[in-house]
């Protein structure tokens, strides 16, 4: 396993290099470029010109990126051109915060997902199967921003039951319970957005293992459906979903761009949204290129976790 493992990181660093040089191009080749959204109509050509030089914008591209990359590779991913901070900091600040709220709600609809999955899949074609794949059928249908403003209207200003925007009221900083109350809101409107695809997903390998040929062979023992369900289609349906675990990890960065953006939460995702407003182009590659490396590294622990729980896979790909 340890040498499969170090097979795969070296694989991956080529893929790597591959992913920031098409960050960095479609950011070069964009209509705008960096100094643009600090420019203002007062400003002569040989002032934009020497703010162009600063910030290495006269060299060629080539000279440009791997400027860029070295710096990247030294964990500095420069400055956002807007509030001259360090992207680095504001990233190992707002990281937690977007952590702190993806990872429960995903968790949360995911042991949702396993419940009501495997209920569908057990009563396939009956009215509680129907009724879930309603259910997931309007929540899929269902845009998160509406949901989440709905909640916002009815929650938060017609009952005034919690707040509904940040993530502390000022000068509570501190308080549990004070946090608990801004962070139920985002977190529901998280859930039911995760959940309805993931449930589908369960019952789709509900589904697939009922047609495998051990069940039929436990039936003419005489087993019953529910000893079946509990000790092997069950156990076979969460093999594939301990590899969503890994799949998910991008969305600890970019997962609720939108919910936390309307709620105001603290995270990357207001981050990268005024970042893209005010063309701060560091910010916007430095959130890129975290995602897309969260991509790989998602993929590889995928793997990983797929040959832990399934022994019948070996380190060469054969079962």
């Amino acid at each position: 396993m340890l040498r499969y493992i170090f097979k795969r990181v070296l694989q991956l660093i080529p893929l790597l290099l591959i992913i920031s040089f098409i960050v960095f191009s479609l950011i070069y080749i964009a209509p705008f470029d960096a100094v643009d959204a600090i420019t203002t109509p007062n400003m002569s050509q040989e002032t934009i010109e020497i703010l162009k030089a600063k910030h290495g914008l006269n060299e060629p591209f080539l000279t440009q990126y791997f400027y860029w990359l070295r710096q990247i590779l030294s964990g500095d991913f420069g400055q956002s051109l807007v509030t001259q901070t360090s992207i680095s900091e504001e990233l190992l600040t707002r990281l937690p915060n977007t952590i702190r709220l993806i990872l429960p709600a995903y968790l949360t609809a995911l042991g949702l997902a396993i419940v009501l999955g495997l209920v569908a899949g057990a009563n396939h074609h009956r009215k509680v199967d129907r009724l879930i794949d309603t259910i997931c059928s309007i929540g899929i249908a269902t845009p998160t921003f509406w949901f989440a403003m709905l909640m916002i209207y009815l929650v938060g200003y017609r009952l005034n039951w919690l707040p509904i925007i940040g993530m502390h009221t000022i000068g509570k900083e501190g308080q549990l319970f004070d946090y608990l109350q801004h962070f139920i809101l985002p977190y529901f409107v998280l859930v039911v957005a995760f959940f309805p695809e993931l449930t589908r997903y369960v019952r789709s390998s509900t589904l697939q293992q009922l047609s495998k040929d051990y069940v039929m062979v436990q039936k003419s023992f005489g087993a019953s459906k529910k000893s079946i369900f509990m000790h092997h289609i069950s156990r076979n349906v969460l093999i594939p979903i301990v590899t969503q675990i890994g799949l998910a990890l991008p969305m600890l960065v970019t997962g609720a761009i939108i919910t936390e953006s309307i709620f105001g939460w603290p995270g990357v995702g207001p981050y990268l949204m005024s970042a893209t407003k005010s063309l701060d182009y560091p910010v916007i590659m430095a959130v890129m290129l975290l995602s897309a490396t969260l991509v790989i590294l998602g993929n590889l622990l995928s793997d990983i976790l797929y040959r832990l729980v399934d022994p019948r896979i070996k380190q060469g790909g054969e079962v």
